[in-house]
C-alpha cells in the first residue's frame, strides 16, 4: 500500500470506524497507506471496468462510516469510487466481501473474507479512460505509475484537468527520487513551455523552473 502524496490536494477518499467488526487485518492493511498496488480484482462476471475484473483503487482510512440511500444497512464499504463499493457483508460472520455498484444495480460476493480478498488482488497496468475520472483514481494511477505511463497520463490531464491541478502532479515528480520520473517532468514541463504555455501557473512555472534547472 503506498500514501497518498502530501503535496497533492486529497480528493474525498472513503473512511471507515475502528470496530471489532472488521478484521484487525484490515486496519494492519492500511497503516502505511491506502492506494493498493495490487488493484484489480477478477470476477465471476463482466463489470463497469472491464469484461473480466474491477479496480479497487483507495482503502479507506479511520473515520466516520460510508453512508448512502442505497446501500443495505448491513454492508460497511471499505472503498468507495462513485457508484462501485467494496464492503463487509455484516450479516454473515465470516464476513464476506462484496462488490456493489449501485448504478448498473450489481451486486457480487467477490471473496468469503478480507484475507481471502487480499490474496485474489492483482498488479494491473495503468490505465485511465477516455472520460473524466474521479480524483481518487488518477491519484492512486498517478501514485503507481512508472515513468513510461506517464506520457498517457499527461494526455489525460491535458484534457481534463486545470493547469493548477496537472502543475501540482509535475511538481510532485520532479521532486521524485526516480530519476526516470524527473526526466518525465522535465519532458512534459518543456512541452507545456513551447505548446501550451497558458496551461502553466505562474507558480507551477517559477516553482519547476527552481527544481528542473
Amino acid at each position: 500500500m503506498l500514501p497518498w502524496p502530501n503535496k497533492i490536494p486529497q480528493p474525498n477518499l472513503p473512511t471507515i470506524p475502528q470496530t471489532d467488526l472488521i478484521p484487525s487485518t484490515y486496519f494492519s492493511v492500511i497503516k502505511i497507506g491506502c492506494l493498493p498496488k495490487r488493484w484489480w480484482l477478477p470476477t465471476s462476471e463482466p463489470t463497469s471496468d472491464g469484461l473480466d475484473g474491477v479496480g479497487i483503487h483507495a482503502f479507506a482510512t479511520p473515520g466516520t462510516a460510508v453512508t448512502a440511500d442505497d446501500l443495505p444497512t448491513d454492508f460497511l464499504p471499505f472503498a468507495h469510487t462513485g457508484h462501485q463499493y467494496f464492503g463487509f457483508d455484516l450479516s454473515h460472520d465470516s464476513r464476506r466481501i462484496r462488490y456493489i455498484d449501485t448504478e448498473v444495480d450489481q451486486w457480487l460476493t467477490v471473496a468469503p473474507d478480507f484475507d481471502t480478498f487480499l490474496k485474489r488482488l492483482q498488479p494491473h497496468p495503468v490505465r485511465l479512460p477516455e472520460l473524466p475520472v474521479d480524483p481518487q483514481i488518477f491519484g492512486h494511477m498517478a501514485v503507481i505509475a512508472t515513468a513510461a505511463d506517464w506520457p498517457a497520463l499527461f494526455d489525460h490531464a491535458r484534457t481534463f484537468m486545470t493547469g493548477a491541478e496537472l502543475g501540482s502532479w509535475l511538481v510532485w515528480l520532479a521532486t521524485s527520487d526516480d530519476l526516470a520520473k524527473r526526466q518525465a517532468a522535465a519532458e512534459e514541463y518543456h512541452f507545456l513551455s513551447r505548446y501550451q504555455s497558458s496551461f502553466l501557473t505562474p507558480n507551477t512555472t517559477i516553482e519547476l523552473r527552481k527544481l528542473l534547472s
